[in-house]
């Protein structure tokens, strides 16, 4: 167990997700980071959330059955918040999780395919249909969902082959499409995706609890909506125009079904919430420190400048050492078959942006412990990185997509496997200023 020092010296705890990061080197500034990064996963734990939230929603009575399904990289952790809140009175229960080599699926849990749509996420959502049979008006469904659902819960339209649907979603990635492009794209296929579930749930109540992971949480983006409403016609067939040579999209919307069912969504965890207890952390340390908002989106490039100018100029405010914490999502062209991720290049990004006599630390996590084709977290650079590290190497590694193996030889990477919630990006950044 990776053990840190705060700035308070009586302080010592042992850190629980990120703790496990092998070979990561430490110092007072990063140590402190560290554990307040730790720190916002034990406050924002998805059954905590879930438990919490369903504890004050007035449900009211209902006479007919319970039955809860799930789907996502959070899903084992909010279903555990429900079942603790509801007990026994759950009749029938589904949660699709993604697939780990060697893991053992016990019910109500089952294994799906992340990122790319595979036979196991097809024929758990299948079982969740079969869940979800002889609904009546009278009975509850409670929705779990969270990033990672759009690949794991799937029933794809008829006459669509899995191969051709990968393909596109591949392609649509490769060539930068964002989120709201990608869920755009995937309606074209499903049967699920934009509100396409509440066909299965009527005539039941029905409750969405979402765990964000996208900018803004808007409940139509999180796992492509399946309990919200379709996407504007007028955006899949931008889509298409953009997109749809290269990566071999219909020429033209088949079909735009528009649901008339309706459901109750709740985002009950969001980006938002880690980034205010991030601060709230560092400020028990004794740091001063600055929300800069969790809707931060762009090129790793763009993002890289935007959070360098801010540390530098929330420094200038008072000349003292300050920390700038937010969140959102990057995105990244790859080249090649580098290993890394946007995390991973954010952070080498605002290497070359800053100077060797600048006093900095910089960290930027996949909350859901996964960053890309690499198996890290993030990684957390500092000033001490220039003494391993220099331009022409950052810039060699960048230019193949392979963002890891710098970083693991400076010893920045922190690997933790997967932590059970996703709420996407989360960016931490210490300066004081030249030395």
């Amino acid at each position: 167990m990776y053990m840190v020092k705060y700035f308070n010296p009586e302080i010592w705890l042992s850190v629980e997700i990120l703790g496990q990061a092998r070979g990561f080197r430490g110092s007072p500034v990063r140590d402190v980071l560290v554990e307040s990064i730790d720190y916002a996963f034990e406050q924002n734990s998805p059954d905590i959330r879930v438990y919490s939230f369903l504890k004050q929603l007035p449900l009211g009575d209902f006479d007919g059955e319970l039955r809860i399904i799930g789907f996502g990289k959070a899903g084992r952790g909010m279903y555990r918040g429900a079942k603790k809140f509801f007990g026994e009175i759950i009749s029938r229960a589904g949660v699709i999780l993604p697939l780990t080599e060697g893991e053992k699926f016990e019910p109500p849990f089952l294994p799906g395919n992340h990122p790319l749509l595979g036979k196991e996420s097809i024929e758990s959502s299948k079982k969740i249909f079969e869940l979800l049979s002889g609904l009546t008006k009278d009975d509850v469904v409670i929705v779990l969902i969270s990033g990672g659902g759009s690949s794991l819960f799937e029933i794809l339209r008829e006459g669509v082959e899995l191969s051709r649907y990968n393909e596109t979603v591949n392609c649509l990635m490769r060539n930068g499409a964002n989120i709201k492009e990608l869920n755009a794209a995937r309606y074209l296929y499903s049967r699920t995706k934009g509100g396409g579930l509440l066909e299965f749930t009527h005539p039941a109540r029905v409750l969405g609890l979402i765990v964000s992971d996208v900018p803004g949480d808007n409940e139509e983006t999180v796992a492509s909506g399946p309990t919200s409403r379709q996407p504007e016609r007028h955006l899949i067939e931008s889509v298409i125009a953009k997109y749809g040579k290269m990566c071999t999209l219909p020429r033209a919307v088949q079909e735009y079904r528009r649901s008339f069912y309706r459901s109750e969504n709740y985002v009950v965890l969001r980006n938002s919430d880690f980034v205010k207890s991030i601060v709230q952390r560092v400020e028990h340390h004794g740091l001063r420190g600055i929300d800069v908002g969790s809707g931060i989106e762009g090129n790793t490039e763009s993002v890289a400048r935007f959070l360098v100018d801010r540390m530098r100029s929330e420094y200038r405010k008072t000349n003292s050492p300050v920390t700038v914490v937010g969140g959102g999502e990057t995105f990244t062209k790859r080249i090649g078959n580098g290993r890394g991720g946007r995390n991973l290049e954010l952070t080498l990004r605002v290497l070359l942006l800053m100077n060797k006599d600048e006093e900095f630390a910089f960290g930027s996590i996949g909350t859901d412990g996964m960053d890309g084709s690499s198996n890290a977290m993030g990684a957390i650079v500092d000033d001490e990185t220039f003494r391993i590290l220099d331009r022409k190497l950052i810039l060699d590694s960048l230019s193949r997509s392979e963002s890891l193996s710098p970083l693991i030889m400076s010893q920045d990477v922190l690997f933790t496997g997967p932590t059970g919630t996703n709420v996407s990006d989360i960016f931490v950044g210490y300066y004081a200023g030249t030395g």
